[in-house]
């Protein structure tokens, strides 16, 4: 079973942070995506994205392993700074 993440748009939204105590300005590119959950509903959520980094197109992926990391409480699984997903693998036809 994987964990399937939903884009909702390909639109992508920058948030930018002025400049301040001499560093310069911070800006933020992301994309409106929900996690999709069994039996309820999407839970919403913005993926944040590279400043080179192309946006996910409208769809359903796969979140991909790397976007876990180890939290800083002992045992605890947190997502990583930047969340990957993967195109699914193509389900098999049904004769």
């Amino acid at each position: 079973m994987s964990i399937q993440v939903q884009i909702l748009t390909s639109e992508v939204f920058t948030r930018t942070f002025p400049a301040r105590d001499g560093k310069p300005a911070t800006h933020f590119r992301e994309q409106k995506a929900a996690i999709l959950r069994p039996d309820d509903f999407p839970l919403p959520f913005s993926l944040s994205l590279s400043d080179d980094q192309q946006a996910y197109q409208k769809g359903i992926y796969d979140l991909c392993p790397s976007s876990f990391e180890q939290g800083k409480y002992a045992g605890s699984l947190q997502f990583a700074r930047r969340i990957k997903l993967t195109t699914p693998a193509p389900t098999p036809a049904s004769k």
